[in-house]
């Protein structure tokens, strides 16, 4: 497995839409009312990717292995994290950690990094070094968690 990271683009959304709702649907929707899962799917559609990227206000992150789309992390501005999902044939092989380490590298070192971690997220989260920092909350008939990373860089 040879894993490349690159910034995606238009040609990249459908297929990063895809992995992201497959992986949403099966692990996090639960947690979710349809309000939730409306309000998912319009934020991670290809359309919602391209007005997001294209006002520079998210960067899209893509994991290839061997072209294959393997996994996606999206931020905001510099430091938060709003989208991290792998495909489910990868996980537990080093991808989201790839991933995650590429996002650090483009991090600004004197800003703290922050997600609202979904439940499913959480203990992902704090195997990468992120401690919760405020209480769940819901916002949209989504759930989140504030987590913060607390390692050193």
């Amino acid at each position: 497995m040879e894993i490349k990271i690159r910034v995606l683009g238009d040609e990249d959304f459908e297929e990063a839409s895809r992995l992201i709702f497959h992986t949403f649907y099966k692990y996090i929707l639960p947690t979710y009312t349809t309000e939730g899962i409306e309000f998912f799917r319009d934020t991670t559609s290809p359309m919602s990717f391209k007005m997001n990227t294209y006002d520079g206000s998210v960067t899209l992150y893509g994991a290839f292995d061997n072209g294959t789309m393997c996994g996606v992390l999206g931020c905001r501005g510099s430091n938060h994290i709003c989208l991290f999902f792998t495909h489910r044939d990868y996980m537990g092989k080093g991808v989201g950690k790839r991933l995650f380490s590429h996002f650090l590298s483009k991090t600004d070192p004197t800003l703290p990094i922050t997600v609202n971690a979904s439940d499913y997220g959480i203990p992902i989260y704090e195997r990468l070094g992120f401690e919760v920092v405020g209480d769940r909350y819901e916002d949209h008939g989504t759930v989140h968690t504030p987590m913060r990373y607390k390692e050193n860089r």
